[in-house]
């Protein structure tokens, strides 16, 4: 033959079988790349859309806050006649409407006391204790009445602090509101005292030396009603102003609780001026609060709309979302639409949704605003505004009040029937009967010393002062409460008791100041004299009671005053304030709890953002998918390295089966040429 096909394929196939190999191991791995490609962009075109919804999500959710806040729906507006005698300084969002006149006749002042000149501010001055009390003096400053409401200051003067100085520094640091000061007066230093401001918050104060060094105390620093050696140089004094034609007194000049809700300051004194108030509903603020609402929503819905579903592009062309196949956006907007258009749980009025408002929900889902209908509400039903888009707490009985508690997030709006059986009470001590009743005494030089343990807490050693009078029973009672609560022990466990007297029982009586079993007063130790003089003894007094009773039927938890539903019940983070009952017990109340829209919305949206909530568990879920992927590339990527070799090594194996052939040919070749009779070549 003249052509030999062996011998026309020359050394080798002359085949480019690298090339070759890897066209062929690139076609077969095309399908599965292209799958996994896609599904990588599918995910990543979700997580790009959870960020583009959940950033919607949070700005929709800061449009809740003032709607959430009550004080939105009850904004207020002041305008006053223009003048320095008075300058508003405070108006609540409750503040009461109406028109108000204001004139002031005069300003509240302090009452100041000056000790006599001395050459150095750092000389001794003596040692011992200034009892400061607090009160009102009579015109000749010759009688004094003390203010049980506030409790005796002791200031105590030793080596360490017995100069005009340290006098000055330790009342300073007491903390309780009397201003000590030194004046230079020509070539002399005086100490300037200054109370409160305010009739009832002048001071009456007692030196008591310990001697030593021949300086005394009592020859600088007293000003009570049998020794005066400080100088008074202004006394104390109230406001007066006329509100309305209504003259009232306060004991400052910063003026609270008059004109109910509005607070101001009075800078002179100026009887004749009149300063007009004027305060007025601001309904401008609950108003805009709503629209934003609805503009906010509109636009949060569009563009959850065009994730979770079909938009248009430029070019008119539908355009499938990013989140257009997944569940739990769509769950959320129809979650959010559901409470829309559903009236608010727990709101028991005729204006209970937002329908009722003029707010429409569009065939699109978006919202609208009926403009005569929302005018309408807005001018004749503003109060109810409140009710619908804030949280409200209401009772039908000034005997049980509802709070929200740490947990107040798991409580469920609705009605609350409280049945109260066994109404809270204090822990009670009453001292033996006094026979024949209180009779005024001066201590002496008697031990009228106690102890007692409050709640649990034991005091120290309490001490009435020495030759010290007392003319009435209240005194008395007022000297020993102050004692008490001023033990460090009980100051710093917030413990103490109210100190009074029952003049029918003729006895002391020491309440603590806290509900509940664990209240009790108990005095451990007691002086003859005391026992004698105030009829203490060492017993325990009455424990108090935890409030008991049911919510809804079922047996709540009480703790002092307080009634808590059980865990995990739909009142489960309600706290419901018990108060005792003159009438006694059973009594009930019925308090209704709404989150308002806007704490239900907020409660939705907090829940689907919060961590291991539903985004971030689908975000997760997400991205561990598009880790799965990366392990599947590699995955393949090592398939195909195996199939590149195992191509390779079958076309190796076709070369050397070709170069085998080649061989043979080249030996027949010869053979034939080497036969008989066999035509040479020419």
């Amino acid at each position: 033959m003249s052509t030999n096909l062996v011998s026309a394929l020359g050394a080798g196939s002359g085949i480019d079988t690298k090339t070759l190999v890897s066209d062929l191991v690139a076609i077969e791995r095309q399908p599965a790349e292209e799958r996994l490609d896609k599904k990588q962009s599918s995910l990543e075109a979700q997580i790009s859309g959870y960020g583009v919804f959940k950033s919607g999500l949070s700005e929709f959710q800061s449009l809740l806050r003032p709607l959430s806040d009550a004080k939105t729906f009850s904004a207020r507006s002041v305008s006053f006649t223009e003048s320095n005698t008075v300058t508003p300084t405070k108006l609540d969002a409750d503040a009461v409407t109406g028109n108000y006149q204001v004139e002031v006749l005069s300003l509240a002042r302090s009452q100041s006391l000056a000790t006599g000149g001395v050459s150095d501010r750092r000389a001794e001055v003596g040692t011992g204790t200034l009892e400061i009390n607090f009160g009102s003096w009579n015109a000749g400053t010759t009688a004094f009445t003390r203010n049980t409401a506030k409790e005796t200051l002791q200031i105590t003067i030793d080596s360490t602090n017995n100069t005009l100085e340290g006098v000055r520094d330790a009342i300073n640091g007491a903390n309780a509101g009397v201003q000590a000061s030194i004046i230079q007066d020509g070539g002399q230093f005086r100490l300037m005292i200054s109370s409160p401001t305010g009739e009832s918050n002048a001071l009456s104060i007692t030196a008591t030396d310990t001697g030593g060094g021949g300086a005394s105390l009592s020859s600088m620093f007293d000003f009570n009603e049998s020794s005066k050696t400080l100088t008074q140089g202004q006394a104390a004094e109230n406001a007066r102003l006329k509100i309305n034609g209504l003259e009232i007194q306060r004991d400052s000049n910063e003026i609270k609780n008059v004109i109910a809700g509005l607070e101001f300051t009075i800078n002179k004194q100026s009887p004749g001026e009149i300063i007009n108030f004027a305060i007025t509903e601001d309904k401008a603020t609950g108003e805009q609060a709503i629209r934003d609402f609805v503009e906010g929503f509109n636009t949060f819905y569009k563009l959850s709309s065009d994730l979770t579903g079909y938009s248009r592009d430029e070019s008119n062309q539908l355009v499938k979302g990013d989140l257009a196949s997944d569940g739990i956006a769509k769950s959320l907007l129809s979650r959010l639409r559901e409470m829309l258009v559903s009236p608010v749980r727990g709101v028991n009025s005729d204006f209970s949704s937002l329908a009722t408002l003029g707010i429409k929900t569009e065939l699109d889902g978006t919202l609208s605003i009926n403009e005569k209908e929302f005018s309408a509400a807005i001018a004749n039903n503003f109060d109810k505004l409140a009710a619908i888009f804030s949280p409200q707490i209401r009772s039908d009985s000034a005997l049980v009040t509802g709070t929200l508690g740490t947990a107040a997030s798991n409580a469920q709006a609705g009605r609350y029937e409280i049945e109260v059986t066994t109404a809270p009470e204090k822990g009670r001590y009453a001292g033996n009967e006094l026979a024949g009743g209180f009779t005024p005494f001066s201590t002496g030089t008697d031990d009228l010393s106690f102890r007692l343990r409050i709640n649990g807490i034991e005091s120290g050693l309490i001490q009435l002062p020495q030759n010290k009078s007392y003319a009435s029973a209240q005194e008395l009672a007022a000297d020993m409460q102050s004692l008490i609560n001023a033990d460090p022990k009980f100051s710093g466990q917030m413990a103490g008791v109210d100190v009074g007297y029952d003049a029918t029982a003729s006895a002391f009586t020491f309440t603590s100041r806290e509900y509940g079993a664990s209240s009790n007063v108990v005095f451990t130790n007691v002086s003859a004299d005391a026992q004698a003089n105030i009829g203490l003894a060492v017993r325990a007094g009455q424990a108090g009671k935890d409030v008991v009773g049911t919510i809804n039927g079922v047996a709540g938890f009480g703790a002092g005053n307080v009634l808590l539903p059980p865990l995990n019940s739909p009142g489960y983070g309600l706290n419901f304030t018990v108060s005792e009952s003159a009438s006694g017990v059973p009594y009930s109340a019925t308090i209704d709890y709404s989150q308002g829209l806007s704490g239900e919305l907020n409660r939705l949206v907090a829940n689907f953002l919060a961590k291991d909530g539903a985004i971030d568990t689908r975000e997760t879920s997400l991205n561990r998918d598009l880790t799965l992927i990366g392990d599947e590339r590699e995955k393949l990527d090592t398939r195909m390295d195996r199939r590149f070799i195992q191509l390779q090594a079958q076309f190796l194996a076709m070369e050397r089966i070709i170069s085998s052939f080649q061989a043979t040919g080249e030996q027949l070749n010869g053979l034939i040429d080497r036969l008989p009779f066999t035509a040479s070549r020419r």
